[in-house]
């Protein structure tokens, strides 16, 4: 390994990062079709926005021609805590801060790092906040593989992390894609309670419970049954033997705030709009609002029924 990657990697590791991996920018040829595929077929719902930075999504270089390397940094956000409410939240939003802000600042301060390296560094870090397909580099970068499910798994820690990932104009010693390890399993599949996982490796995001508790903001349908989740769905990771693991993250911002964890449905559906706008505040969920919020209260309580 070269001096650069190797120190760059060790720099990552300061800032808690798990795993980095490096991978060269290339146009996205086998990736572009099966996104065309996906789009054309309207498995995206109504995320429009992915139809629109479709060519950015695909050509990393639209975001600066000198881009010559992606680093791929993945960041645990597992702990030993299980679901224990019969309303369920996603556990990477288990507590009151918001992981962009958090990781954000991380990935920032490894730039600022990287940058002191050499004067003549440049670099540009997304944490899926961007038309970046942060999973394809991920395991372009040795990251993991890509599941059925998929999301990126680990054999070590699962999947339960972050990614991140760095443009860099500097050409580093490269990581080879892991293995898949998914085998026959289909655990994920089977367990999918909508149909979402409609086979090996696809996901049509107008049956995912997930989509529709974060990003649909009109009426769900009602062949969608909720499964009382308000916000995302942690099914397919939750069934999937490599989140067995007893590795877990020592970083308390991501430990569950007992005013959001194991809380009833009374419980949420009793919070008044003040009170939602400031425990939220700083968490993934104020995205979803209010409204919305109470719709998948409200919807879960009428199919608990």
């Amino acid at each position: 390994m070269n001096n650069l990657s190797s120190k760059i990697k060790e720099i990552c590791k300061c800032f808690g990062f798990i795993k980095t991996g490096f991978s060269e920018t290339k146009v996205l040829i086998e990736e572009s079709a099966f996104l065309k595929e996906w789009l054309t077929f309207k498995k995206n719902a109504d995320m429009n926005w992915i139809n629109k930075s479709y060519e950015k999504r695909i050509n990393p270089s639209l975001f600066g021609k000198e881009f010559v390397s992606v680093i791929s940094l993945a960041y645990l956000y597992n702990t030993p805590y299980k679901q224990i409410s019969e309303t369920k939240i996603s556990r990477y939003a288990w507590n009151a801060g918001d992981y962009h802000s958090i990781i954000s600042k991380k990935l920032n301060n490894v730039c600022c790092e990287i940058e002191k390296l050499d004067a003549e560094i440049k670099t540009l870090y997304f944490i899926d906040d961007a038309p970046f397909m942060d999973k394809v580099w991920a395991k372009k970068s040795g990251i993991g593989w890509q599941g059925k499910n998929t999301i990126v798994i680990n054999k070590k820690f699962g999947s339960f992390f972050f990614i991140g990932n760095i443009l860099i104009n500097k050409k580093l010693d490269y990581d080879k894609p892991v293995e898949n390890l998914c085998g026959k399993c289909r655990k994920c599949i089977e367990a999918c309670p909508t149909g979402a996982l409609y086979d090996d490796y696809k996901l049509d995001a107008n049956l995912c419970i997930a989509y529709h508790t974060i990003e649909n903001k009109k009426n769900i349908p009602g062949n969608v049954n909720l499964n009382g989740w308000i916000f995302g769905c942690d099914i397919c990771q939750e069934v999937c033997p490599y989140n067995k693991t007893e590795i877990f993250t020592d970083d308390e911002n991501f430990f569950p705030d007992e005013r959001i964890y194991g809380k009833s449905i009374s419980e949420l559906e009793n919070i008044t709009e003040k009170k939602f706008d400031s425990m939220f505040k700083n968490s993934p969920v104020k995205r979803l609002g209010y409204k919305a919020w109470l719709r998948n209260i409200k919807l879960n309580k009428i199919l608990k029924k």
